[in-house]
């Protein structure tokens, strides 16, 4: 048995141990909320227990951040790169800017207020980065891929908050240049999928694993994908499976410029019998927050960019669509989940002891948002 098939192994007995224990979110309800210094906004839901959404403190960027990476190390969270147009907006001819800052908040600041508990930048990234994936191992941000002003990039790094100090380290790089894509981490395993290569490429198709857990570890190519290859899709981590919602088809048009078409399809990576349909999802999501946020170990979607805006004024945009889509693995089906009123697309999550946070993010196209909320489980 390979090294990355005992750590898969492990961890389902960890969640197995954890269940019958009742310290998993299966096994225990959601309490209310110990935050006195802020109000959770309870949504009702007849399929779902009550969804606290927190704010907590936001990032020190009175823009914010398309696109960025987030992470846990140690006791802190990790906020690196993005994006955002600090001055005129795109359709006053403005021009994209990409960071290289690292901010840290300690995780105290999700149970308890305080001016100690404001980000505050700890470092930068060796160049400027955004749009690519982020996972958290062993206390570590890992970022693979992503974009720059410069092109697009293979590298994957990893950053650890020690002491006060901001510590980097290199991991193998992708198979080729990459960004706009989607993935997460199943145990010791981080999975890429989709993207481009370039900002004009059209979209690949499939992605790559790479198993942490070995020694000399290397990129692995997913099985064929089936179905429209396709950029800013969500991924998830359910039941040990990687699946991969929505996104976004390129096609060129007469003037060879990429236009998109708006998924909604939904599929699981199965060990068996490789990629396996699942529901699709009522109405097309692209760019939601990745990955996927859970509730009760069921994946939740948080809205997304249905395309039905597309086209129109950039300044009567009405912003993203907060509706959210719960699928129940019992029933295998998706259904109308609670609101989501922060409404962002192209925002990183990271899972916590208290729950997911949602960094940053797109609010209307070009205009970004400095929020940092926390779905309480």
């Amino acid at each position: 048995m390979n090294s990355c098939r005992l750590a898969a192994l492990l961890f389902a007995l960890t969640g197995i141990q954890k269940f019958i224990a009742g310290e998993s979110p299966l096994s225990r309800a959601a309490a209310a909320s110990p935050f006195p210094f802020i109000s959770p906004i309870p949504v009702d839901d007849d399929k779902a227990k009550t969804l606290h959404l927190i704010s907590l403190p936001p990032l020190p960027d009175p823009e914010g951040f398309a696109g960025g990476y987030l992470g846990v190390s140690g006791d802190h969270l990790l906020f690196a790169g993005g994006a955002n147009f600090p001055g005129k907006k795109p359709w006053e001819g403005g021009s994209k800017v990409w960071s290289a800052k690292v901010f840290a908040l300690p995780l105290s600041a999700l149970q308890k207020d305080g001016s100690e508990n404001a980000w505050r930048q700890v470092g930068e990234l060796p160049d400027p980065l955004g749009y690519g994936v982020s996972a958290t191992r062993h206390d570590e941000l890992i970022l693979a891929g992503g974009s720059s002003a410069d092109g697009h990039t293979a590298q994957v790094i990893a950053l650890r908050f020690v002491a006060g100090e901001l510590q980097q380290r290199s991991l193998p790089p992708l198979p080729q240049p990459l960004a706009n894509h989607c993935g997460t981490l199943i145990g010791s395993t981080l999975y890429v999928f989709g993207g481009q290569t370039t900002p004009t490429a059209l979209a690949i198709s499939g992605g790559w694993k790479l198993c942490l857990a070995d020694s000399n570890p290397r990129w692995v190519p997913l099985p064929a994908f089936p179905a429209p290859p396709r950029i800013l899709a969500a991924a998830a981590a359910v039941q040990d499976q990687l699946w991969i919602a929505g996104g976004a088809a390129l096609t060129p048009n007469s003037k060879q410029a990429l236009e998109r078409r708006y998924l909604s399809d939904v599929w699981k990576l199965d060990a068996v019998h490789g990629w396996v349909p699942l529901p699709s999802l009522p109405s097309p999501s692209v760019a939601a927050p990745s990955p996927v946020a859970q509730k009760d170990n069921q994946p939740l979607l948080l809205g997304g960019d249905d395309g039905t805006q597309v086209g129109n004024d950039p300044t009567k945009h009405r912003g993203f669509p907060r509706i959210t889509q719960r699928f129940l693995i019992a029933e295998n089906r998706w259904v109308p989940g609670p609101d989501f009123l922060p409404a962002v697309v192209t925002a990183p999550t990271a899972e916590t002891s208290f729950g997911t946070v949602i960094a940053s993010g797109e609010v209307r196209p070009g205009v970004r948002s400095p929020a940092v909320w926390l779905i309480k489980q």
